[in-house]
């Protein structure tokens, strides 16, 4: 049940009716005294006057929203309050296999109810109609070409990119172990260390086949991440 729902059932009650048939309560039902009438008056009250994606309890990490969007866009699946609601809560069979194996597919099953959900992502959406990708008219990789690394610098980049290690490794799904044959770090999840690592090279190179093959992925996803990072220091964004 929704938060319009909710607010329909307990405006039914404050009137005396069943919210089922719409037929008057018994004269001696609690539902007619006095001050129960007055406190689902009071609740309904709030209930329209608190934003839903601002209802406590509600915590969902921006950067789980903003990745499960990408992955919606990246299958052509609607980011709808209802998709992304069934998303993290694992209550709809998506047909496309890489959604359902996805590390964030039903992460919050077990906290939220699916109305719950699907009221904070309608306030969620509707808050952040900012541009889509702000980054994506960064024009770093469109400057002219130039590349500070030595050999040996190169090569020390490999190895603390080596180093960082995978999360992701076993079980992997066959899509992701195909793309890692030529990529081995593809659909790792990026973390500090990495994008620290990231930033750094992009002080000294643009060229985009040196970063694929130091950071071990796939050109689209370096040029997505570094525009990403660039956007972020441009424009003091804390978190990505």
């Amino acid at each position: 049940m929704n938060l319009h729902q909710t607010i329909t059932v307990l405006e039914a009650l404050a009137s005396g009716c069943s919210p089922a048939t719409g037929a008057m309560v018994a004269g001696e039902s609690v539902l007619n005294e006095r001050d129960v009438i007055r406190a689902l008056q009071v609740a309904i009250e709030q209930l329209k006057n608190e934003p839903p994606g601002k209802q406590p309890g509600v915590k969902i990490d921006p950067e789980d929203i903003h990745e499960a969007i990408r992955l919606f866009k990246e299958h052509q699946q609607a980011a709808s309050p209802q998709n992304l609601a069934g998303f993290f809560l694992a209550t709809k069979a998506f047909k496309q296999e890489p959604i359902r194996v996805h590390a964030l597919y039903g992460k919050y099953k077990d906290l939220y109810a699916n109305g719950q959900l699907q009221d904070f992502f309608t306030a969620w959406l509707q808050d952040n109609k900012t541009e889509e990708k702000p980054w994506k008219g960064i024009d770093f990789f469109q400057q002219p070409g130039f590349n500070h690394y030595t050999a040996t610098a190169i090569d020390q980049l490999k190895q603390q990119v080596s180093a960082l290690g995978l999360s992701k490794r076993d079980h992997l799904v066959a899509y992701i172990q195909k793309a890692r044959l030529h990529y081995p770090r593809s659909h790792e999840p990026w973390k500090a260390p990495e994008d620290e690592l990231l930033w750094a090279a992009l002080q000294q190179t643009n060229e985009l086949s040196l970063l694929s093959d130091c950071f071990q992925r796939g050109a689209n996803a370096i040029e997505e991440r570094a525009k990403r990072l660039l956007y972020a220091h441009q424009n003091g964004v804390a978190k990505l």
